[in-house]
């Protein structure tokens, strides 16, 4: 590769490490014939020789040594070439040259010190032979870091007869002692650094993971495929390492060529440079591993040990069994267990259909949450958003649209076994299970909509499915449910009211809090149509296009195309009773704005609300008058006959594939319907305690409440105002007033202890901006009575002024003696009765007077 050095080739060694070098001293092979190299020294005896034959013998000898040594110099400098200048330790080093004797031993010495460029100092290291061509290799790997040079007769000890070597320091880490196989502790971080730039690195550990698995755990494993390629395989040629056309991976990771030493359990990191990215150890087999990471061309190696540890990898779901109506939406919720993704297979065999999805935890809860649309899952053409919706995780189908991930899962007959692999991938599997006929898409399993029977819910960890005699499984299954579609209803239809507001003001629970059940509502309040229906949001979601308005609220529109499709079978009309002559009736307009007309779907609970603002001219196609009456119907009609079937698509179809009406997961004559009336009424209000001048007495005080009565809507932000009237002088009070569900009307305590009684006022009843009743008050000091509460003080004792007349009609008397009777008087329980029976004219002084003239008669005829 450019910019990057090519090295020897080092075959791996099993143990991590290099053995040592040479044996010094050791014993030469018999059949090699081996000249040491060796100084001829004079022995002390020669200096006896004879100093005149020396004398006679210097000059001619001076001239021939002068004449020798030039020679010599010359030769020295051809007489020997070094492969290296500079080398690492555990690379060979090579020296050849006319200098070098075959079979020769040569001293292999460490340079300690150079004078210039003369080596001025030596230390033996060991002896080394030149082979039969006169080539010497020096093998470094026990060498330390330093200059070396080999002792040639007749070579110069100079720098140019030497080579430097230097030593790799390579090191190799993980971040954790411990990961899991599966899951999001399967990975951690791997670290590789060295003094080198560029260095090529063996991996392998030990025998106990073949060289496929290694690949896996430094690189993509979806790259094994094209690793495996010749052309990406690396070889070693003449010692040197050859690699492949594409290295995999941030570790440059490629496999060996098969016929290589060791191709089967080592994998090459290629020209790699100092690396920390994350490896994953997901699907490698529990136990301990220690890797041994050892330099292609240098004597560097180094290890790591980590501990794998088994995961019980588990796909919890929210419920056991989800029952919901064909139709609708449904969610799910599945807890992924030591893992952030898992495979999940929709149905099976039984069911007729089946479809695989890829599920990923993307905001790290621990869970994965979508909502399925049992509507358009297996529908021809529907895309897949028009199927599964995750608000903050992944959720792919392969039904529907695919993706990466998804596209993924592998099929096999029999067993989980890549000879057994299915060809044809998903759609050959469909057909092994025989839910796809021949040569057809895989979104066209489905003659209609998912109907109401059971279905699946298979999880995988490692997205591997198998079919065996017509039957569907998992390799790795994790987690299991079942989803139950039931066939639809319509059960009833009843309407209610709320305060008046525009029709998307609220969202869902807001509007249910202010709901009170009704069949007249004022104009000015809302009128919420609750429908009991199911199997019917499925289709509102995918006409909506956002699975948002499940929670927002719907346009009245949707709810308008879905009735417009024909063979649909979906009625719902608002339509005034009472039409005369050519006028066509008011109808409720579902193609209004959402501030006019909007709707609600509940699938959980099976309800569809329809929100009608009745102060909007709108609202409504044409004017609408108090005391209009409205049928209320709501419809799923099927054909007699045929049940519906698909055409082109998933919305294009009815009863028998035609335009009939034929509700999706209804079967054939089976119609339901459900209806109700309500009426428009104008607002009103009637207040307590009026009098018999049509005056609503306000007695004087410092906390006055007013009651009455409403046809608006409870909880309407409602106030009463009372102004003066009449001669009372100018004054204005406003007091907030509580619209309560069964129409009681009643008012905050307020202060009018400054009126005096007679004062007269004006009560007006205000809803929002608009006044609803007006009523003439006076202030009293006490309450009379009326018709709706009882006036204390009318049953008090008359007085009379009539005093007793004289004459002539003075008592007469008599002979009679009063007789005593023998009656005991009778106790009662009854406490002493009030009652208005006194004589007109004959009061308590008259009857005193009488029972004066009474006692002086007595006296008098005593006397």
């Amino acid at each position: 590769m450019i910019g990057r050095p090519e090295y020897p080739y080092r075959a791996p060694s099993r143990t991590g490490h290099r053995a040592g070098g040479l044996s010094i001293g050791g014993r030469q092979p018999a059949n090699q014939q081996i000249q040491r190299h060796t100084m001829t020294r004079h022995s002390r005896s020669n200096r006896t020789t004879a100093r005149a034959t020396f004398l006679a013998a210097m000059m001619v000898l001076s001239v021939v040594a002068m004449s020798s040594a030039f020679a010599g110099a010359a030769a020295a400098s051809d007489g020997v070439e070094y492969s290296h200048d500079d080398t690492w330790q555990g690379q060979d080093v090579t020296v050849q040259g006319t200098a070098i004797e075959p079979n020769t031993a040569y001293s292999l010495e460490r340079v300690d010190e150079f004078d210039g460029d003369d080596v001025s100092s030596t230390t033996f290291v060991r002896e080394v032979v030149a082979d039969d061509d006169g080539v010497v290799t020096i093998d470094t790997d026990d060498l330390e870091r330093g200059d070396y040079t080999l002792d040639v007769d007749g070579v110069e000890p100079v720098r140019e007869h030497t080579f430097y070597l230097d030593v790799q320091v390579l090191g190799a880490s993980v971040d954790a002692d411990e990961v899991t196989n599966a899951g999001d502790e399967s990975t951690t971080d791997l670290e590789i650094e060295s003094n080198r730039g560029f260095y090529s690195v063996n991996v392998s550990a030990n025998g106990d993971l073949d060289a496929e698995e290694l690949f896996a755990i430094v690189a993509d494993e979806d790259d094994l495929e094209e690793a495996l390629e010749s052309e990406n395989r690396v070889t070693v040629e003449d010692d040197e390492l050859v690699p492949g056309e594409s290295q995999f991976g941030p570790f440059g990771a490629s496999l060996y060529a098969t016929d290589e030493d060791d191709a089967d359990e080592t994998i090459v990191l290629v020209d790699t440079q100092d690396t920390e990215e994350p490896v994953s150890f997901a699907d490698v087999d529990g136990g301990e591993y220690a890797f041994a990471f050892e330099s292609v061309d240098s004597a560097a190696a180094t290890g790591a040990s980590i501990t794998v540890a088994d995961d019980d990898v588990g796909a919890a779901f929210d419920q056991r069994v989800y029952t919901q109506a064909a139709g609708d939406v449904v969610e799910f919720t599945v807890d992924l267990e030591d893992a952030d993704n898992a495979y999940l297979q929709l149905g099976d065999e039984n069911a007729n259909f089946v479809d695989v999805f890829y599920l990923e935890d993307d905001d790290d809860s621990g869970d994965v949450t979508f909502v399925l649309n049992t509507r358009t899952a297996g529908a021809p053409g529907a895309s897949a958003g028009d199927v599964v919706h995750s608000e903050d995780d992944i959720v792919q189908s392969l039904v529907h649209g695919g993706g990466d991930e998804v596209e993924s899962a592998a099929f096999y007959a029999d067993e989980g076994d890549p000879a057994n692999e299915l060809e044809g991938g998903f759609a050959a599997y469909l057909e092994e299970l025989e839910v796809l006929s021949s040569g057809n898409d895989v979104d066209e399993q489905l003659t209609r909509p998912l109907q109401p029977t059971e279905y699946s819910l298979t999880a995988s960890a490692n997205g591997e499915f198998v079919v065996e005699n017509g039957e569907s499984g998992v390799d790795d299954e994790i987690g299991y449910a079942t989803l139950e579609l039931v066939q639809p209803r319509l059960d009833a239809v009843s309407t209610h009211v709320a305060p008046g507001d525009a029709a998307d003001e609220d969202d869902l629970e807001e509007l249910r809090d202010h709901l009170t059940e009704r069949a007249d509502v004022a104009d000015g309040d809302r009128l919420v149509i609750d429908a009991e229906a199911t199997g019917l949001s499925g289709a509102m979601v995918a006409h909506e296009g956002d699975w948002d308005a499940l929670e927002d609220g719907f346009s009245a529109t949707t709810l308008h195309e879905v009735t417009e499709l024909e063979g649909e079978g979906v009625v719902f009309d608002v339509e005034a009773l009472g039409a005369t002559g050519n006028e066509n009736p008011a109808t409720l307009d579902l193609t209004a704005d959402d501030e006019d007309v909007f709707v609600f779907v509940d699938p959980e609970a099976g309800e569809l609300f329809v929100v009608v603002d009745t102060d909007s001219s709108a609202a409504f196609d044409r004017s609408v008058d108090f005391g209009d009456e409205f049928a209320v119907d709501v419809a799923y009609e099927t054909d007699a006959d045929e049940r519906y079937e698909f055409g082109s698509g998933a919305f294009d179809g009815g009863a028998g594939g035609g335009d009939d009406p034929a509700f999706p997961t209804l079967p054939a004559d089976a119609d339901q319907a459900v209806s109700t009336t309500v009426a428009v009424v104008e607002p009103a209000a009637t207040f307590h305690n009026v009098d018999e001048t049509d005056h609503v007495q306000i007695a004087v005080g410092d906390d006055v409440v007013l009651t009455g009565e409403t046809n608006v809507a409870p909880g309407s932000d409602a106030m009463v105002r009372l102004s003066d009237a009449g001669e009372t002088a100018s004054f204005l009070l406003n007091t907030d007033a509580e619209v309560e569900a069964d129409g009681h009307l009643e008012t905050d305590p307020f202060d009018v202890s400054e009126r005096t009684a007679g004062d007269e006022t004006s009560i007006q009843l205000r809803v929002g901006t608009e006044t609803i009743t007006v009523a003439d008050g006076i202030f009293v000091d006490v309450l009379e009575e009326s018709d709706d509460e009882p006036v204390e003080g009318d049953d008090e004792p008359v007085e009379s002024d009539d005093e007793p007349a004289e004459g002539d009609d003075e008592p007469a008397e008599t002979d009679d003696e009063p007789v005593e009777s023998d009656d005991e008087p009778v106790e009662s329980d009854d406490g002493p009765t009030e009652t208005d029976d006194s004589i007109p004219g004959f009061g308590v002084a008259v009857a005193l007077v009488a029972l004066l003239a009474v006692a002086l008669v007595a006296i008098r005829r005593q006397g």
